[in-house]
């Protein structure tokens, strides 16, 4: 078979339908996600021709494609993807190789950033790391909730600890109020500051991109459907700070997912951030919910170490990619 690849501009959204159902697919059996949203976001984009990448292409017919868009001076790589059909071919490369080259000569690009969940971070490495590229390995993780709902079901309550450093410190946990959500933003960049994901998510090192992250889990479905009483606020008080946030969504039915999870650096050692967890999962087991799932890197040891205390269990590796350069081309 004579494999072409094309500028993915060159087709139209229909063309990419059998792969997008595939690519589906493999988001719900192993990445445990509905990618219905993301796929009518990437059709649109597709159909505007706001996509820049390359199509794999056999006999006229569309088996993989790799995309990706400019945000400033910041290339980001948005999808990676080729038919199982496929795998091991070699073809995940090639695609992943092209789009790098056009990224790399790209003029005034500082800052090229790829996470791309389908595949092991061993698998692509050494293309990026032949250009400088720092890797990073990330995880998704996975927490069965049927303990909560057997305990929600025997109308046990759970238990709580009236001591607890948070308690005594006064912080209450309250359901997403969006009057803080400006407060949110900015305890995101304080508490993210000089931070391993600050650095693979840039938008975590400064108030404007943190207040992007917020509201993109309210207004892109690509996060999943926003729950806004399942997730939490924790609020001090005596100050009427707020203390630490924890965002939950909707992205499959009876899978959670947990977007956004950050303590103020004032408050953090209390124990507020497993507080505002087990609060959530005691409401998602009441809604129905059999799991919850998160994404972590791999060098933030301490949050590998607490979700593991909690239960969580890793299903899922792959690499976050990033590229920068201080001279302009």
């Amino acid at each position: 078979m004579a494999f072409e690849i094309i500028d993915i501009r060159r087709f139209e959204p229909k063309e990419f339908a059998n792969l997008i159902e595939a690519e589906s697919r493999a988001w719900n059996d192993s990445l445990r996600w509905d990618f219905a949203a993301s796929a009518r976001v990437i059709n649109a984009c597709l159909r505007d021709k706001r996509l820049s990448g390359y199509a794999l292409v056999d006999e006229g017919k569309i088996r993989g494609y790799c995309f990706f868009f400019y945000d400033g001076e910041k290339g980001i790589i948005g999808d990676l993807f080729v038919h199982p059909d496929l795998a091991g071919r070699g073809h995940e490369r090639e695609l992943l190789e092209h789009a790098l080259e056009t990224l790399m000569g790209t003029p005034g690009l500082r800052r090229i950033e790829a996470q791309l969940p389908h595949y092991e971070r061993e698998e692509l490495e050494s293309c990026f790391q032949s250009r400088g590229f720092q890797s990073f390995l990330r995880r998704f993780m996975s927490l069965s909730l049927d303990g909560r709902r057997r305990l929600t079901a025997s109308n046990q309550p759970a238990e709580t600890a009236a001591s607890a450093p948070w308690v005594r410190e006064g912080i209450e946990l309250i359901s997403w109020d969006k009057k803080f959500n400006d407060d949110a933003a900015e305890m995101l960049y304080q508490s993210y500051r000089q931070h391993v994901d600050a650095l693979i998510n840039d938008q975590y090192a400064s108030i404007m991109g943190a207040t992007r992250l917020v509201e993109n889990i309210f207004h892109n479905q690509g996060c999943g459907e926003f729950l806004g009483r399942v997730s939490r606020m924790a609020v001090h008080q005596p100050t009427e700070t707020l203390a630490g946030i924890l965002t939950v969504t909707c992205v499959r039915p009876r899978t959670a997912h947990i977007p956004q999870v950050g303590v103020g650096p004032n408050f953090q050692g209390l124990g507020v951030g497993t507080a505002m967890m087990d609060a959530a999962f005691q409401d998602l087991a009441k809604d129905g919910f059999e799991q919850v799932t998160l994404t972590v890197t791999d060098a933030n040891a301490g949050a590998v170490r607490l979700y593991r205390r909690l239960g969580f269990e890793t299903f899922k590796t792959f690499g976050a990619f990033i590229y920068t350069r201080d001279e302009i081309l």
